[in-house]
């Protein structure tokens, strides 16, 4: 390669990283001036003016405010991102139905559409997807020259960057190419992600873990799930199937009614796993019982429905104990359908956590449950793709569109 070519891309590879750099800042701060943000980036003024320059003629970055002056100097004027320049959708697939949502690059809902599925299969789940996003289209009061692309979250393994559904027991799909089958029917930009992991990255961009470099969110309902998030980017592993503690062993701790059996963390504190137990305890009482007749059963006193869920909290406070012991976070965000017991098990679960927490590291830790509304899956799918786009707009993004278009995720 010629020198003068190399110099050259390495001169653009440096501006399309600063141009990153500086969108996140403005999108971390909410609101800041070129002054702070050359300050804070360590570059010069005229640098910042002119990365900035193109997105706030572009329509992505305006010029939100006037800010308060150290001096007698003119008050400097405060970048912020217009969310609103563009729109984004976000599904999240499960074995019975797609839940799409459109979204602000805020993940701010803008409408919902649920999609019911007749089977899993790849076939009926494009469709179902491509009827999801083809209502949202209609109902949404938005120029589709602002629906930029799609982000999908599904259980299982997901290769990120491939685009490709490694495996999804849920499913029950094997090495599925999905990003590319989805686009090809859509016609959008498509990212595909573990359902947890795309809850994680939204939490990181726009929800309880702004402000956190390191965090988890674990995620209880059908499954257990974990997402990871270290130094802000959420890490999947170098195969993306970190995260999976559900399939860690769990031996109860000094359990009132569960067996001293070890099994997986997801047989004890997953919803399946709780009926089942619940069945064995009070089999009269829990016949064709789902997970929210259980949440009613405690509700009404039922005692040994109450301390299942008490061993349910002293197992999670010990799978967590182990994870802030491993990874050291600042936050859990507990989030899922199973948060539905949080009031018969959340305290059990923070003494045990606090009590098995080594040394300091669990003095300044924040454990929040997550109240996000039904949408939040798809939602969290949503601010995956507002955030690649926001994380990766070295481009005007009327452009990123026909870009991230050509690529597999």
């Amino acid at each position: 390669m010629p020198r003068a070519s190399s110099s050259a891309r390495g001169r653009e590879r440096i501006r399309a990283y600063n141009q990153s750099a500086v969108l996140s800042a403005i999108h971390r701060h909410g609101r800041i001036s070129r002054s702070d943000l050359a300050s804070e980036l360590r570059l010069s003024p005229a640098a910042i003016t002119a990365l900035t320059a193109p997105f706030v003629e572009e329509g992505l970055v305006i010029e939100a405010e006037l800010g308060t002056s150290t001096s007698a100097g003119r008050k400097p004027i405060l970048l912020a991102i217009d969310y609103d320049h563009a729109y984004v959708f976000g599904v999240k697939v499960m074995n019975h139905a797609v839940v799409a949502a459109l979204t602000n690059l805020g993940a701010e809902v803008v409408s919902v559409h649920e999609e019911p599925v007749a089977a899993t299969s790849v076939e009926e789940v494009i469709r179902a997807v491509g009827a999801a996003i083809r209502q949202l289209q209609e109902a949404g009061d938005v120029p589709v020259e602002k629906m930029l692309g799609v982000g999908v979250s599904l259980p299982g393994i997901v290769a990120h960057q491939e685009g490709v559904v490694r495996h999804s027991p849920l499913l029950d799909w094997y090495r599925v190419p999905f990003a590319a089958l989805l686009r090809e029917e859509l016609g959008l930009p498509v990212l595909i992600e573990n359902d947890v992991n795309a809850l994680a990255a939204a939490q990181a961009w726009f929800g309880l873990g702004r402000g956190h470099d390191t965090f988890l969110v674990v995620t209880i309902g059908r499954g257990v799930g974990l997402g990871i998030v270290i130094d802000g980017k959420v890490y999947r592993g170098p195969r993306g199937g970190a995260g999976e503690v559900g399939h860690t062993l769990c031996t109860p701790l000094r359990p009132r009614v569960m067996s001293t059996e070890t099994t997986t963390l997801e047989a004890r504190i997953g919803d399946a796993g709780l009926l089942a137990q619940a069945r064995g305890l009070v089999p009269e009482s829990t016949t064709g019982l789902g997970p929210e007749g259980l949440t009613a059963m405690a509700a009404a006193g039922a005692e040994a429905v109450l301390d299942l869920f008490q061993d349910a909290g002293r197992c999670l406070g010990v799978a967590l104990a182990d994870l802030v012991n491993v990874f050291a976070p600042t936050l859990i965000v507990l989030g899922g359908e199973g948060m539905r017991n949080a009031p018969y098990f959340f305290e059990e679960t923070q003494r045990t956590l606090r009590r098995f927490t080594f040394g300091d590291l669990g003095e300044r830790l924040e454990v929040r449950i997550d109240t996000w509304a039904d949408d939040a899956w798809a939602r969290g799918a949503a601010g995956l793709m507002a955030a690649r786009l926001l994380d990766e707009a070295t481009i005007p993004l009327h452009a990123a569109k026909v870009q991230l278009g050509s690529a597999t995720s």
